[in-house]
């Protein structure tokens, strides 16, 4: 993570499991009602406070500018792939084989659901069990 107002970079630490079980629980309940499309929520996160400047909203994950060399799980159990630009959240897809068109929302859904069925195969997140 980098502040954009001090632009020191700074690490976060995330529990896999935790983590995991909490955002998984979170689609799995709410993925009928998002109608395949990312709640706002997850478009604009909300983003940790930094403890040095006491800014809220002013660390921003880095991304690398290779799409290729991008973190995804980081940025995914940190519910900030809405950082992503539309540009990036497709690469995601493309190499994932989903479908990549589409307004940043509902690609954004597919990259969540994605990932959550990578690290958990399991019908809940089956995209075409939508």
């Amino acid at each position: 993570m980098q502040c954009k107002n001090c632009h020191l970079i700074f690490t976060i630490n995330y529990d896999l499991e935790t983590q995991f079980r909490e955002l998984s629980t979170f689609i799995a309940h709410n993925k009928e009602s998002m109608r395949h499309r990312a709640p706002l929520k997850c478009e604009n996160p909300a983003l940790p406070p930094y403890e040095y400047c006491k800014m809220d909203n002013a660390p921003r994950p880095v991304i690398s500018p290779k799409k290729r060399n991008i973190n995804w799980l980081f940025l995914f159990l940190g519910e900030l792939l809405g950082c992503c630009t539309l540009d990036q959240l497709k690469y995601f897809c493309k190499h994932t084989n989903n479908h990549r068109t589409g307004a940043k929302n509902r690609v954004l859904f597919l990259d969540y659901l994605t990932l959550c069925n990578q690290l958990e195969p399991d019908t809940r997140f089956e995209i075409g069990k939508l």
